[in-house]
């Protein structure tokens, strides 16, 4: 029904499109508070000058959108105002309004407004998807000399989206904005002198333009420069430095920074060892959806440091990190389904996250699929061909040349089975147990009784598991 015949039967007040109520009435400078520029563009002359406001995360858009809006409906014609309440409703993820009122001040000539509506026609919110278009408009604001329009340039040049792609002319762009003091594009540079894509490679240049956006408070700046503090590539490697900064960019919900604050904790990098420090890092990230950090996260609980010990909630942190694909989580996982710990004994489980593990090429995955199959007995070609795969990649771990040596032997292939593990007995090695029970399993298989029986007893010299130890004492009452 009409809106006038709606408020007529059922009493409700009908605002017209635009309007606020008198209570929302808010001053421009109370827009500005709530959604403006943490850095204010001053190239636009309107009255009052503009006042910072908080860093696009931090928008409280409840609060920005009332205010701005009640000052497009005192002022229709600020177009700071619209491009305030454009970033409100953009933060709030109501995108085709944001376009609205981001259009309305990027016609006016709007820089910030211009690179903002850029960056929806990028992504394809509120818009379709045009990076063509989102150039065009990007292109408008670089007139203006607007640095992050600059840097949205390069981005696009980098990639090849709107544009062909062409890394000198992406590095051109961020060393103007750089140059003009935009952190992402002091960021961008410095990250292409790390790689030396459309620059000469230049480590200590790399470190002055991460540095610089670092200063200025840019969370992933200050995580790049606290991994440079840490690695001394292009400065004198400071681990108590980048410990500083590391948490500087953790504190802003830089989830990579909270993840390795937690790793440095753990370790004591530049910082005292502290297990519960670490865990509360890992905790932020992880809950943040870090890959890295849940598998972290998950080895504390599964050892019981930092935290009390609970298999329960080092499967699930395991889970969410196999489930992101990490290869490490996915062999720790299929190790907890083996043993039934946190989880029930599921051994198809297992070897699914094995061979997800393996696939991407990682050594333990490799090597622990090897293992799997061989000690059942099952597809034993494929077995020795992931035993050789993670041995060509640690030739020196006793463990993995041990799962070699007894894939060797499961195949039937006595005499590289022997050479292997009488390789593995020199090397350090988790188990040594295994290593000589193995070995000895071999000579007994060559008919050399007594040097079988001298190799199974090294093993029980060796402190092995309660399993095998009855598995050797098996052997030497029997054979």
């Amino acid at each position: 029904m009409p809106p006038a015949v709606a408020a007529a039967v059922f009493g409700v007040a009908i605002l017209a499109e635009g309007a606020v109520p008198a209570a929302a009435r808010a001053d421009i400078p109370g827009c500005d508070r709530l959604a403006g520029l943490p850095q204010p563009w001053l190239g636009h002359d309107e009255a009052p000058r503009p006042r910072a406001g908080p860093p696009f995360a931090r928008i409280e858009t409840a609060a920005a959108i009332t205010a701005c809006r009640a000052s497009v409906a005192e002022r229709p014609d600020h177009v700071r105002a619209h491009f305030q309440l454009g970033r409100a409703l953009d933060k709030a993820q109501r995108w085709e309004e944001a376009v609205e009122h981001y259009r309305r001040a990027a016609e006016a000539s709007y820089a910030p407004a211009q690179t903002s509506l850029g960056l929806l026609y990028e992504d394809g919110r509120g818009v379709p998807q045009d990076p063509a278009t989102a150039m065009r408009w990007y292109r408008l604001a670089a007139i203006q000399s607007y640095p992050p329009a600059d840097t949205a340039i390069g981005l696009l040049y980098l990639e090849g989206r709107g544009t062909r792609r062409d890394e000198r002319e992406a590095a051109r762009w961020f060393r103007q904005s750089a140059e003009r003091g935009d952190p992402l594009g002091q960021l961008m540079l410095g990250r292409l002198f790390q790689q030396g894509r459309g620059v000469v490679a230049d480590e200590m240049a790399a470190a002055e333009w991460i540095g610089r956006a670092a200063r200025q408070g840019d969370a992933e700046a200050q995580a790049a420069y606290g991994f440079i503090l840490q690695t001394g590539r292009g400065v004198r490697a400071d681990p108590a430095e980048a410990a500083r900064w590391f948490r500087r960019a953790a504190e802003q919900d830089d989830i990579a920074a909270q993840s390795q604050l937690g790793w440095i904790h753990e370790q004591g990098i530049g910082v005292p060892a502290d297990d519960a420090e670490a865990a509360r890092w890992y905790q932020r990230a992880a809950r943040a959806g870090a890959a890295d950090a849940q598998r972290n996260l998950a080895w504390l609980y599964q050892q019981g440091r930092g935290v009390a010990q609970d298999l329960n909630q080092a499967a699930r942190w395991y889970e969410a990190a196999a489930t992101q694909g990490d290869a490490r989580a996915q062999v720790a996982l299929a190790w907890l389904h083996e043993q039934g710990m946190g989880v029930p004994v599921d051994e198809a489980a297992a070897e699914r996250l094995y061979r997800a593990s393996a696939a991407q090429g990682f050594w333990q995955g490799q090597n622990g699929l090897a293992w799997f199959l061989a000690i059942r007995g099952r597809n034993l070609p494929e077995a020795l061909r992931q035993a050789r795969a993670a041995a060509a990649q640690q030739p020196k771990s006793g463990d993995v040349l041990d799962t070699l040596g007894y894939t060797l032997f499961r195949n039937g292939r006595l005499a590289e089975a022997e050479e292997i593990l009488e390789r593995a007995r020199h090397l350090d090695a988790v188990e040594p147990a295994r290593v000589r029970e193995h070995l000895g399993d071999v000579y007994a298989a060559q008919g050399r009784r007594d040097e079988a029986r001298g190799e199974w007893r090294a093993a029980l010299a060796a402190r092995p598991a309660a399993s095998q130890l009855l598995r050797l004492q098996e052997k030497l009452r029997t054979r």
